[in-house]
């Protein structure tokens, strides 16, 4: 019987019940960890149930309405990592990247103290990613 790769996405909880037009997943290392849930999301020393519902918030408008105008809540990320995006929630960021149209792949959550960008940040990005499109790592 051959081995079942193990997942290297999860579907957010969030868009249950909903007509989405972009589906969101959660970025899923391959010993089974998923930093947007584990690290982020579900800790309540670093998120608030107010600003996870914010999150929450934004990502399934997004889900739903393909987009999100506006620098406010929502932007594309420059330099090194310009095709990554991220929500904002105050101080509470979702960094993604589009695999598809219509799939984004949400990688992890940070608390971003200042406007700058760190390049620890950058680089953790860019790591989820290539980690997510090796497939050879999840066998």
């Amino acid at each position: 019987m051959p081995d079942i790769p193990k997942p290297r996405r999860r579907r957010s909880p969030f868009l249950e019940g909903i007509n989405c037009k972009v589906d969101v997943f959660y970025f899923v290392n391959p010993k089974g960890k998923c930093p947007v849930e584990d690290d982020f999301l579900n800790d309540p020393k670093r998120v608030s149930k107010t600003q996870k519902a914010k999150l929450v918030a934004l990502i399934r408008r997004y889900a739903v309405e393909g987009e999100l105008k506006g620098e406010k809540r929502f932007r594309r990320l420059k330099g090194k990592v310009r095709d990554f995006y991220e929500f904002k929630a105050h101080e509470h960021r979702l960094y993604f990247f589009k695999e598809k149209k219509d799939r984004i792949i949400i990688t992890h959550g940070f608390v971003k103290k200042k406007d700058e960008l760190r390049p620890e940040e950058e680089d953790r990005m860019l790591s989820h990613r290539e980690t997510y499109n090796n497939l050879s790592l999840y066998k």
